[in-house]
């Protein structure tokens, strides 16, 4: 296979790039490698229009390659919320009348990768931005006056922080707290505490 003088550019760039990448974070050991967290979420995406979701948790697990790069993968549960969001009442030829309503009860689940840049690296403090994807199930209950039926659906979801920040404590900055502002299936806000290692 023949490559053009620019794609071979681009490979050995890449090549270069990847490690001195690798040989750096060898070097540099100054920094924990491993962090487990759990935070909490408002205002979180999916938004079912008719199966509104209160907020959720997620767990996360993130290895941290080089000082300002991580990789690792979430686990988010947004918790269901029982409502009413439609009632009726129906009148019958015979005077009589029956009173109707729809309620739902959600749960939904991901498991999405993510990934981590930071911008800012102090003893005390890490501001940062992450990207993360992955894969959804919507479940949940439906009533309407009769026997409840389940539902169930699948997605790809997605989340973007744009401002996340880290504030370590303790002895050697092994336990943390902070909050991340983004958009996607973490919300619109949430608020997290963790442990680093």
């Amino acid at each position: 296979m023949k490559y053009s003088k620019g794609m071979k550019r681009i490979i050995v760039t890449t090549f270069i790039f990847l490690s001195t990448s690798v040989l750096f974070a060898q070097k540099d050991n100054s920094f924990h490698k491993h962090e487990l967290r759990l935070s909490y979420g408002i205002m979180t995406l999916p938004n079912f229009s008719d199966y509104p979701l209160l907020g959720g948790f997620t767990a996360n697990y993130m290895y941290r390659v080089m000082k300002w790069f991580w990789f690792g993968a979430n686990i988010n549960w947004q918790f269901p919320s029982d409502m009413q969001y439609y009632r009726w009442r129906e009148y019958y030829t015979d005077s009589t009348f029956e009173d109707f309503e729809i309620s739902e009860r959600n749960n939904f689940l991901s498991i999405a990768p993510e990934l981590r840049f930071s911008y800012t690296n102090q003893k005390w403090t890490t501001l940062y931005s992450a990207l993360s994807a992955g894969y959804g199930i919507h479940t949940g209950i439906h009533k309407k006056n009769t026997p409840a039926s389940a539902f169930f659906n699948d997605y790809w979801f997605w989340n973007i922080t744009f401002f996340g920040a880290n504030f370590h404590i303790g002895k050697k900055q092994n336990f943390f707290v902070g909050g991340e502002f983004g958009l996607g299936f973490k919300g619109l806000y949430n608020i997290h505490a963790g442990y680093r290692f």
